[in-house]
């Protein structure tokens, strides 16, 4: 721990930043939501969707572990850009990310009170609430992730941590469960394009899967806060990944045999196959256990961006990017205190107008392509940066600062493009705003009405060293 008025150095190590790692990702929660998703464009073959998205994000995480490695900074990749391509990208960046991330609060916090909660209990308890009742129910949700995001980054990451160890083994057990019942279907058949027809609609399918995948950069923004930063993030981003993506393979192929292969064009329209699978196939207390955790793991899938965007938003506003007040932190908890309940209050009244003006289905719809949208661009700009800035300090390598990021660039863009084609609503209408967003945001920075400052406190820096290793 340190003295001073910043965020509280050495606050959390290694397991604890993992432990946001795996909540970004909130597995039980992708598995309700993107994997089914995913499913609908590669059927049978879900589990290949899996398996190419694991090298698709292999790619992706490549970014943030480089960076990792040289830079530790509550900005994030505001700051990976800013060192790449200096600091007027670098600060349009940290929008793209903050408005990202903000609206990754806003579609599982909608989601929650306005299509899960609702879904659930009509449908597997028989109980009908009112057509208002999502109003009440994401306000107090916003609410539970807002207190412990403000009362500290230890309370909030060790929760992450214990839960999201939770889910990972809900998974594996009910993937085990149902691969054992149906072990008579076991095929390797899910390995081949064959179930999807065509390597066309598991490539469509991948996308979904990589962003399933791809919250671990999260991670990046507690860096400050974190022992030995230079070190334990990067490591955090990898690991995460790598625990949840073979996870997904298993629970994928599993969920696969279990259903059906034949039968997998019933399984994204059916709303939530993994809910129906676990009843079904292992037990209402099983259906009831996944149930409660699925919805934990929301809840933790909603606390990791609130911390993420917020220490974001902070390094913004300390380097003059943002009003100089959310440079502030709590004099005892040494949060972004400030930042952290401005992110509330908006996402409460973004979450609101989109619900009504929308619907909640609609408005979550909307509001999680807006944060594809941005995420995808952001990232692809620290793509292009990486590269600029290893050649910079002379540890250049082809692989790591070339090839990998070229990968990533053209599977977000394939990203970004199917974001906007088929244009449908509200998928068209995110696609409006955010870009609306992003001219907005680029015009206030030319003109000086969003400064473009060197840092006000210099980023956690590894020495620079002559060698060639990536």
């Amino acid at each position: 721990m340190s003295s001073g008025k910043g965020l509280l150095r050495n606050a959390i190590g290694y397991n604890e930043l993992l432990g946001q790692a795996i909540a970004m990702i909130a597995p039980l929660g992708a598995v309700a939501a993107t994997l089914t998703g995913a499913a609908q464009y590669a059927l049978g073959s879900l589990p290949l969707a899996y398996i190419i998205g694991i090298f698709g994000v292999l790619a992706w995480v490549n970014v943030p572990y480089q960076f990792s490695r040289k830079i530790g900074s509550a900005g994030g990749f505001y700051e990976f850009v800013s060192q790449g391509f200096g600091r007027r990208l670098g600060t349009f960046t940290g929008y793209l990310y903050l408005f990202s991330y903000f609206n990754t609060i806003t579609n599982a916090v909608l989601f929650v009170g306005g299509v899960f909660l609702p879904s659930m209990l009509s449908d597997f308890f028989g109980v009908s609430l009112p057509w208002w009742s999502w109003i009440p129910i994401t306000l107090a949700f916003l609410a539970l992730i807002t207190l412990p995001a403000y009362l500290g980054i230890r309370p909030s990451t060790k929760y992450s941590l214990y839960t999201s160890i939770i889910e990972i083994t809900l998974l594996i057990v009910f993937s085990a469960v149902l691969l054992a019942k149906f072990s008579s279907r076991l095929s390797l058949a899910p390995f081949t394009p064959g179930p999807a027809h065509g390597w066309a609609p598991v490539f469509e399918g991948m996308i979904l899967a990589i962003f399933s995948m791809s919250g671990s950069s999260a991670a990046v923004y507690i860096a400050e806060e974190t022992r030995d930063p230079l070190k334990n993030v990067k490591k955090a981003v990898l690991v995460s990944f790598l625990i949840t993506g073979v996870v997904f393979v298993l629970t994928s192929y599993a969920m696969v045999i279990a259903w059906g292969l034949n039968d997998m064009n019933t399984f994204a329209s059916s709303g939530v196959p993994g809910l129906i699978l676990a009843k079904d196939d292992i037990g209402i207390w099983f259906l009831v256990l996944l149930l409660a955790f699925m919805l934990n793991s929301l809840v933790a899938g909603s606390l990791a961006p609130l911390n993420s965007s917020s220490r974001l938003l902070y390094a913004l506003a300390r380097d003059g990017a943002a009003p100089a007040c959310l440079a502030e932190v709590h004099p005892k908890r040494r949060t972004p205190h400030k930042g952290i309940l401005l992110l509330s209050g908006l996402s409460a009244a973004v979450i609101l107008a989109a619900g009504l003006v929308m619907g909640p289905f609609n408005g979550f719809l909307f509001l999680i392509n807006a944060s594809a949208i941005a995420l995808f661009v952001g990232h692809m700009l620290g793509d292009v940066a990486l590269p600029f800035f290893y050649r910079r300090l002379g540890e250049f390598n082809v692989v790591y600062h070339i090839i990998a990021p070229v990968v990533s660039f053209v599977i977000l863009l394939f990203g970004v493009y199917f974001s906007f084609y088929p244009p449908a609503y509200p998928i068209n209408v995110a696609a409006i705003v955010t870009g609306l967003f992003a001219i907005a945001v680029a015009a206030m920075i030319a003109t000086g009405t969003i400064k473009a400052s060197p840092p006000a406190m210099p980023a956690i820096r590894a020495p620079v060293r002559g060698s060639q290793e990536g």
